[in-house]
C-alpha cells in the first residue's frame, strides 16, 4: 500500500502494546485510510503477524556500523536510529510522519498541522521551549555566579560537545531549543533526509546514539538552515496536564486549556511498562482525578470514575 501519508513508529516486543494503542488512536480519529509503518526493533513473530494482519508495513532498521555495539547491548535503540531513514524504509509515500511508540493521537488537528507544515517542504517539529518549560536553558554557575560566569548545560550543547563537533557549533547550538524528535513530519522528497543521515553518521563517531536524531535535526535546522516549521506544543505534548473529565479529554495545563493533540508519555517511564499506573490530573471542575495516560486506559479510567460518581449520587 502506498499513498500520500504514512504514520511511522517503531518498537521492540516490550513496547508493542503501545504500538497497538497508537494504531487504535490513529484509526479512531483519522478522516480516512492512512498508511501505518513500524520499524521492527525486536518484535516477536506473533506481534509481526498481528501488525501485518492489521495492514501495517513492517521494516527492519538500518544496519549502522558506527552504532553496532550500542545496538547489540540495547537492540531497541535501532528504532531511534531508524527515524532518520523513513524515506528509504517506507518508499512510495509523499509525506512521512513519525510518532514515538509512547505517543497517541487524541485530536487529529495536531496530525493535520504536522503534515500541513511538512507539505510546504519543511521539517515540521515541536521545539522544547516555551511556557511549559520551567527553565529555558540550564546553566551551571561557577563560583556562585560571581561575575556572571556560568557553564551552559543545555541538551544541544552537551550532546554536540560529546559528539566532538566544532566549538563554534557547540556554542551556536547551546542556547537554541532542542527539537523533539518524538513527533515530526517531512516530505519524502525533502533534501533534509540525506543531510540528517550525514550528521547522524558524523555524530555517531563519538556522540551518544540515543540523542543523535535530535542533534542531527538541530544541525540541519539551526546550522544548515534548511526549511523548518516549529509547531505548537499541542502537537507533541508531554506535561503538565489538566483533564476535562466530562468529555474524557486531556488538556493543556494553562489557559485556554486546549485539548492535547498528540499525547507523549516521555516523562512517564513507569506507565510505559504498566498501563495500570496512574497520575493525578487536575480537572476543570477543580477536582483531582486518577487515571492512566495510556490510550484506552485513560478513557476507561475516567468512564469508571464518572460511573462511580453517578452511583454515589443515586
Amino acid at each position: 500500500m502506498s499513498g500520500s501519508l504514512l504514520i511511522a513508529t517503531g518498537a521492540d516486543a516490550v513496547y508493542f502494546p503501545m504500538v497497538q494503542e497508537l494504531l487504535a488512536s490513529v484509526r479512531a480519529h483519522a478522516p480516512g485510510p492512512v498508511g501505518f509503518g513500524v520499524i521492527d526493533g525486536g518484535l516477536t513473530a506473533e506481534q509481526r503477524d498481528w501488525l501485518a494482519a492489521e495492514g501495517a508495513v513492517l521494516a527492519a532498521p538500518p544496519a549502522l556500523a558506527a552504532a553496532a555495539r550500542a545496538v547489540r547491548s540495547r537492540p531497541a535503540l535501532a528504532v531511534n536510529l531508524g527515524k532518520l531513514w523513513l524515506d528509504r524504509l517506507f518508499p512510495g509515500y509523499a509525506t512521512l510522519l513519525w510518532l514515538d511508540a509512547d505517543t497517541w493521537v487524541q485530536q487529529w488537528d495536531a496530525v493535520a498541522l504536522l503534515t500541513g507544515a511538512a507539505e510546504t517542504g519543511a521539517l515540521a517539529v515541536v521545539p522544547g521551549a516555551g511556557r511549559y518549560w520551567k527553565r529555558q536553558i540550564d546553566v551551571r554557575w561557577i563560583a556562585g555566579g560571581m561575575g556572571g560566569i556560568g557553564q551552559v548545560r543545555s541538551f544541544n550543547f552537551k550532546n554536540a560537545w560529546h559528539a566532538r563537533l566544532p566549538l563554534a557549533v557547540c556554542r551556536d547550538l547551546g542556547t537554541r531549543a532542542l527539537l523533539n524528535a518524538g513527533a515530526f513530519a517531512l516530505p519524502a522528497a525533502a533534501a533534509h533526509w540525506e543531510r540528517l543521515r550525514h550528521w547522524q553518521a558524523r555524530i555517531l563517531r563519538h556522540g551518544k546514539p540515543f540523542t543523535s536524531d535530535q542533534l542531527a535535526m538541530a544541525m540541519v535546522v539551526y546550522i544548515e538552515d534548511l526549511p523548518a516549521e516549529l509547531l505548537p506544543t499541542n502537537c507533541n505534548y508531554v506535561s503538565p496536564r489538566r483533564v476535562d473529565a466530562a468529555r474524557g479529554l486531556l488538556l493543556e495545563h494553562y489557559y485556554p486549556y486546549r485539548p492535547v493533540g498528540i499525547v507523549h508519555l516521555a516523562a512517564e517511564k513507569r506507565m510505559r511498562f504498566d498501563p495500570e499506573a496512574k497520575v493525578t490530573l487536575l480537572g476543570l471542575d477543580g477536582r483531582q482525578w486518577q487515571a492512566s495516560l495510556r490510550h484506552g486506559w485513560f478513557q476507561g479510567d475516567l468512564s469508571a470514575a464518572r460511573e462511580a460518581d453517578a452511583g454515589r449520587r443515586d
